[in-house]
């Protein structure tokens, strides 16, 4: 009797296993079925283990860090332990799968795909020094420190709040998306070989880099199976184009910031700019709490107060678009493949290669709007800026181009954002 109670409440749980990535399934199995009958069970023998997949390293190493970062942040009080952790976290589960097809006793099954994996492992190094080398000078890894919109946020919401996202949105979910975003790089790995063979100087094949491959690989593929095609090479110089925007954009913000600020502490008081304080409204009460930001003085030079020259004139966060951009065409490598080997826009090979890229884009929504809340609040011309300027992508700010041209508020908008400093003549160049 019972029995037939339950069964139709787990008929539904049952069918959602379908959806559940296999190599999650397979984890518990394969890491006791490791433990429990190798005679030297370690970790470099688990990974040579042809009762491996790809992602079994990899998702140990997630679930083992997500209560890392928790006590840490709970031992330090601070919550930044993921952020420290952006840079490196990718590349790190990334070496773990090139690792994999390099020395487990199964992956010549993949080593047609090598070269493509290769290229884009290369690309999250690059992208990873960058990102990394920016943090330091910056300050981001003194243990002490911590993200200012966790600061501000702490101060928002109730403890029991902060604390459920602390657990939640940063330390459970946030390394489960850094891990996701190497995902494309193992669609690409696992993808088959391509169908249809394409002669030319724009395909290479395995026969071209078979002896650059370690011996037991050599002979793994067909000579005449293609590994790379043009759609490879153009992806590596987008991705590299995009990595380069990056590093100008967090450039010219740092730059910017560095320039105000050593100027704010040399300038007396009286010749500061100083924004109004709200008056009325929902932010009035806000400022006036402590520990929250409130409107902040900057020289003229640097008015608004925030950048609005160079990229700032077509996005308003360029840094966070060429960030979500990248791995994007991490995304196309395996995406353009696809249509080669028959796979493209196909159930989880399809989420693997895109549903991490969306995901990171949520991420970035949702920590973008704290971000501005807090500019709009210190420098009040940024709710005018928001107006004309899209907030990660030029097309947006096309857009409102168009509609500020027809509401006609577009004149009023720009003279709030791109008029003299209060007390100073019109400079036509910030007009321009």
């Amino acid at each position: 009797m019972p029995s037939k109670l339950l069964l139709p409440l787990l008929k539904p749980t049952l069918r959602s296993f379908r959806y559940i990535p296999t190599s999650l399934i397979t984890l518990p199995a394969s890491v006791g079925l490791h433990f429990t009958s190798h005679p030297a069970p370690t970790i470099s023998n688990y990974v040579v283990s042809p009762t491996t997949s790809p992602l079994h390293l990899p998702l140990i190493f997630t679930l083992a860090s997500i209560p890392i970062f928790y006590l840490l942040g709970l031992v330090t009080g601070k919550v930044s332990w993921v952020d420290k952790a952006w840079p490196l976290y990718p590349p790190a589960i990334s070496a773990m799968l090139y690792g994999w097809v390099l020395v487990n006793h199964a992956g010549g099954v993949y080593a047609h795909n090598i070269p493509r994996v290769t290229f884009m492992f290369g690309l999250q190094l690059i992208w990873s020094f960058r990102l990394f080398s920016h943090a330091v000078k910056r300050g981001f890894y003194n243990p002490k420190s911590e993200d200012y919109r966790y600061t501000v946020f702490r101060k928002l919401v109730p403890r029991w709040a902060f604390a459920l996202v602390h657990a939640f949105a940063v330390a459970f979910a946030q390394p489960i998306l850094l891990m996701s975003l190497s995902l494309p790089l193992y669609a690409a790995l696992v993808s088959p070989p391509a169908s249809k063979q394409t002669d030319g100087w724009r395909t290479l094949t395995f026969g071209n880099i078979s002896r650059l491959l370690p011996s037991h690989l050599r002979k793994a593929v067909p000579p005449h199976i293609a590994v790379l095609n043009m759609s490879d090479y153009i992806m590596t110089m987008v991705s590299l184009l995009i990595i380069y925007a990056e590093y100008q954009a967090d450039k010219k913000m740092y730059q910017f910031q560095q320039g105000k600020h050593n100027k704010i502490s040399s300038l007396s008081k009286e010749q500061l700019i100083h924004p109004p304080v709200p008056q009325s409204g929902e932010s009035q009460p806000l400022v006036q709490k402590e520990g929250l930001p409130k409107p902040s003085p900057y020289p003229a030079s640097h008015h608004p107060g925030f950048p609005t020259q160079g990229m700032w004139r077509f996005s308003r966060h360029p840094n966070f678009a060429a960030e979500q951009l990248f791995w994007v065409s991490q995304a196309m490598f395996p995406g353009l493949s696809g249509k080669d080997n028959g796979i493209s826009g196909k159930g989880w090979w399809a989420g693997c290669v895109f549903g991490p890229c969306f995901a990171l884009s949520l991420l970035f929504l949702s920590s973008t709007t704290l971000t501005e809340w807090i500019t709009g609040i210190k420098y009040p011309a940024f709710k005018n800026y928001k107006g004309i300027v899209g907030e990660f992508l030029p097309q947006e700010t096309l857009f409102k181009w168009i509609w500020t041209k027809i509401t006609g508020s577009r004149e009023r908008l720009y003279q709030a954002v791109y008029g003299p400093p209060p007390g100073e003549k019109q400079d036509s160049s910030r007009l321009r």
